[in-house]
């Protein structure tokens, strides 16, 4: 029997422009948290809209009659070191499978599924400034770990590969500890020493765990 596994990777800074107008709700991870869970995440998705004045729109929980924002998958629209070492077959595979699932933490989303379509922002954890504090201790007092948790239970993940860079593990403190409390096998990749090299290293190693994976 194959373990329920999730991956976990940053957002990043480098974006590609362009997109669709109309967006579609079918691939957000609100589709993928309990009811309560989604309602919060969308509720903080529009704080940080409306505190760093972007536009609303419905990937923050705003419906509008008619809205200029730009939308496409994140995996297109993600264009950073990490993001260019995974294959297109991978994200298929990742699109195609029950087992496999990968989250994206994110400075303006909070989180995010790898197929959800997103604006190109340019928000950053280490940065940003919203209601007196950078977003990555927002987030962290908001309890995105707690989503996160929410997203394990509802898909019944057993096992995380965390590959989170310094800023994205503040944002989600203590989510390893709870994770492991529910029982859940917790695999953090560490990349100190690599440098700027870190982000393509990640990038290498979620193509091989993307590939490797068995959904038999």
């Amino acid at each position: 029997m194959v373990e329920k596994t999730l991956i976990l990777i940053p957002c990043c800074n480098s974006k590609n422009p362009g997109g669709v107008l109309v967006y579609d709700r079918a691939d957000c991870i609100i589709n993928h948290l309990s009811q309560s869970a989604g309602r919060r995440l969308m509720e903080l998705r529009k704080r940080v809209a409306v505190a760093l004045k972007e536009r609303l729109g419905p990937d923050v929980g705003v419906d509008t009659i008619e809205t200029q924002i730009e939308f496409m998958r994140a995996y297109d629209r993600y264009s950073g070191n990490l993001y260019s070492k995974i294959s297109k077959s991978s994200w298929e595979k990742l699109n195609r499978s029950q087992n496999l699932s990968l989250v994206i933490v994110s400075a303006f989303y909070g989180i995010l599924k790898h197929n959800e379509p997103i604006r190109n922002y340019n928000r950053a954890m280490d940065r940003d400034i919203v209601e007196g504090v950078l977003l990555k201790t927002w987030w962290k007092r908001q309890g995105l770990h707690e989503i996160l948790l929410d997203y394990i239970a509802e898909n019944e993940i057993k096992v995380v590969h965390d590959f989170l860079s310094k800023n994205y593990s503040e944002a989600i403190w203590s989510l390893q500890n709870k994770a492991k409390e529910l029982g859940v096998e917790y695999v953090r990749h560490d990349y100190f020493g690599f440098g700027s090299g870190s982000n393509y290293r990640r990038g290498e190693d979620v193509e091989k765990l993307i590939k490797t994976f068995n959904n038999v």
